[in-house]
């Protein structure tokens, strides 16, 4: 059994359709107006959930920090992420929640969002992460340029609540060089830990190959892909190297959706009805070589293997049990050998 996960009353896990979370991130450039707009978007696109970003300026970073003046005009009020959820939940679609400060995943936790993720720079927050992690909430921890001994610590932490944990697999650089995505990490991760593993995805929006990354993600056996998305990536607003156009993330969810279906099941299951439609046309018989007549016995040289588009006689490797059993009726070339056809074989 694959590890699986609930979210919002569906289940993720290998097996199961992926789900694809929109990452808004600061895309909305400090305005509520494109916040909102981009929930639109997300929504038209038919993803999963949209992904936030909360954080308090100062409870994330010194005054030093090149970034603070930038935060400062990237942030909203709690009055204007909670219109911003009632917008997205109006629609039903999920909101996952990227939280980096215990104070933002409090209000998280209040708000009643359907998910929050853990950057990699949390790993060794152990207040934040056990904030999340005894919330109950469904929560994505991410992994990129971390150690597994990080990895393995973190989750130690957590041991009694990693039912709700899905671990995610991505280098978060600004774009992702395609040579350092490394997917095969998602299977070592699988392996290693046990849990639903997920991709995020930060390789240029302007690259062509960034449209379909994700598939070998969930070849890899992602159960959950995020996208960064914008309004317009030639603006070159916040967060806009990684981020695909709203007509692009349209075509990315859509052959999500397509390969998340090709995946199939994870056990064996009887034949499809293209399956068996598929083996009635490839399967060969046995059919005679020549005419044959009735009272004579069956030798090597009457049989031929043919395809005949039917699955109504013997199959090659019965040719053994015909093998000197006497024919009771005239068989014409190229038809199939029936059970009735044979001494011993169609009688009750």
């Amino acid at each position: 059994m694959y590890p699986q996960i609930r979210i919002n009353n569906r289940t993720v896990g290998i097996g199961h359709p992926v789900y694809v979370i929109a990452e808004m991130a600061c895309a909305h450039h400090g305005s509520l107006e494109k916040a909102l707009k981009l929930v639109d978007v997300a929504v038209e696109a038919e993803v999963d959930a949209v992904q936030l970003q909360f954080f308090s300026r100062d409870h994330l970073m010194s005054v030093e920090h090149p970034a603070y003046d930038l935060l400062g005009k990237l942030s909203f009020s709690e009055d204007e992420w909670r219109k911003i959820y009632d917008h997205a939940r109006k629609y039903s679609l999920d909101v996952f929640v990227c939280t980096y400060d215990t104070p933002s995943a409090e209000f998280a936790i209040r708000l009643g969002v359907e998910g929050i993720k853990l950057n990699s720079s949390d790993l060794s927050n152990h207040d934040l992460l056990e904030t999340v992690a005894r919330s109950g909430i469904p929560f994505t921890i991410g992994t990129g340029a971390s150690t597994v001994e990080e990895i393995s610590e973190a989750l130690a932490r957590i041991k009694d609540y990693q039912k709700n944990a899905i671990l995610m697999h991505g280098m978060q650089a600004f774009p992702t060089e395609i040579a350092d995505a490394n997917i095969n990490k998602i299977k070592i991760f699988q392996s290693c830990f046990n849990l639903p593993v997920g991709y995020q995805d930060h390789t240029s929006g302007d690259d062509a190959f960034a449209g379909v990354i994700d598939l070998l993600a969930i070849g890899a056996g992602a159960c959950v892909v995020e996208k960064h998305y914008t309004l317009d990536r030639s603006l070159k607003e916040t967060d806009y190297q990684a981020a695909l156009n709203p007509q692009e993330l349209n075509a990315y969810v859509k052959r999500i959706r397509t390969a998340s279906t090709a995946m199939g099941e994870t056990s064996i299951q009887p034949l499809s009805e293209a399956e068996r439609n598929y083996r009635k046309f490839q399967k060969k018989q046995i059919v005679a070589r020549k005419n044959l007549t009735a009272g004579s016995i069956i030798s090597k040289e009457d049989l031929s293997f043919l395809r005949t588009g039917k699955l109504n006689g013997y199959s090659p490797d019965k040719a053994n049990e015909l093998l000197g059993k006497k024919i009771i009726q005239n068989i014409s070339k190229g038809a199939a050998f029936l059970a009735e056809y044979v001494e011993g074989c169609g009688q009750d």
